[in-house]
């Protein structure tokens, strides 16, 4: 009985409920995209770092960021290998400059990843289970670029016409998935024989080395054990490392604050427009519920028609807020534009805005508990 009036009140007052429904779908949809920027960037800012499936990183002495990079000997690696528990180590080399596009002449800034893959180190990079990367990558020239910056690259297909650095010729030999920089430079990772070419470095040159410990090791035992060895060098846990570059450019920058602060706002515009929206359904609708009082409904019964209402108008809202994200999504895959939104954010988001809606019900319920069934007769 209470659904059937509840169902009915909205269907007789529909041009309102619509409006509610919309204004309730617009506040999630501007809550969940806000979230998916931030966290968009907050993964871009370390996928470099944390396609790397390690226990612990050695890097220069003094280090602000991943992206602020010093070069040194390799023997450092050879050192790190005879540690018993460390299973394996690699050299990393990383830098930036810039390419030369060979068809328009045209400069752009990339970052340069050269690693080699086949040390013991599983490096995720995207790119298709299939392809030879250890064969191709070792061949002069080869690089591999992410599928958002092929376009800027090599004309929109791997094996296109290539690009110039430093005088030397790059050729995409294939394309790499989820792995765009937070900033606009393209990423090309290739072997470090072909990374030392294109950068002029000598052959004994890496900027970090990546380190797996032996299963069962203690990870922070062998960091110490590590840092005591090598003075003048930094042991960092992979925790420590990703945390060292988000700290950076979210808090010591004003990137991250931004997007944070957008995020916030879009979630104080969200909770006013359905605590809002809600309040004035329940306000403008006071004789109404008089009336029900007056002829024997009690309290109870009126609170659990308002807030079934809230629910159904949340719900649908929700619903098309989810519909909407989704078409948004799609429509930023083909861009260079970085949204993450996983389930688990999808539910925070939607459950933030539902207490939203339950604090407007509680309001709600504050005036219907003390309206009096004389309001009924009030003009």
């Amino acid at each position: 009985m209470l659904g059937k009036l509840a169902v009915r009140t909205l269907a007789y007052e529909r041009g309102k409920y619509i409006g509610a429904v919309f204004g309730v779908a617009m506040a999630v949809l501007l809550v969940l995209l806000q979230v998916g920027f931030y966290l968009g960037f907050r993964r871009d800012i370390t996928v470099v770092a944390d396609s790397f499936e390690v226990d612990l990183w050695v890097s220069q002495q003094s280090l602000l960021t991943f992206d602020y990079l010093a070069h040194f000997d390799d023997l450092v690696r050879w050192q790190i290998l005879g540690d018993e528990d460390v299973a394996a180590a690699t050299g990393i080399i990383a830098e930036w400059v810039r390419f030369r596009r060979i068809p328009d002449g045209a400069t752009e800034n990339a970052q340069i990843l050269g690693v080699n893959l086949d040390e013991g180190i599983r490096v995720n990079l995207g790119a298709d289970p299939n392809f030879p990367l250890v064969s191709a990558l070792s061949l002069p020239g080869s690089v591999l670029v992410d599928e958002k910056h092929l376009d800027r690259v090599s004309g929109g297909a791997a094996g296109g016409t290539g690009v110039e650095i430093r005088g030397l010729n790059a050729n995409v030999v294939g394309v790499m998935r989820g792995k765009k920089l937070f900033s606009t430079a393209c990423l090309l990772v290739t072997d470090l024989d072909n990374a030392r070419r294109f950068l002029g470095f000598s052959a004994d040159r890496i900027s970090f080395v990546a380190i797996r410990c032996r299963p069962g090791a203690d990870v922070r035992v062998v960091q110490a054990r590590l840092q005591a060895h090598l003075p003048e060098r930094r042991v960092w846990t992979a925790a420590k490392f990703h945390g060292l570059t988000q700290d950076y450019w979210l808090k010591l920058t004003g990137i991250g604050p931004v997007l944070l602060l957008s995020a916030g706002l879009a979630a104080l515009v969200g909770f006013l427009t359905v605590f809002l929206t809600f309040s004035h359904l329940t306000s403008e609708k006071l004789p109404m519920y008089a009336a029900m009082k007056a002829i024997g409904a009690s309290t109870a019964e009126l609170s659990g028609l308002v807030l079934l209402q809230i629910a159904i108008v949340f719900c649908i809202g929700s619903l098309l807020a989810i519909v909407g994200v989704l078409l948004a999504l799609a429509a930023l895959a083909g861009t260079t534009i970085s949204v993450e939104l996983p389930p688990q954010a999808t539910v925070l988001g939607v459950g933030f805005m539902g207490i939203c809606s339950l604090a407007a019900g509680l309001r709600s319920l504050h005036k219907l508990a003390r309206v009096e069934p004389a309001e009924a007769f009030r003009t």
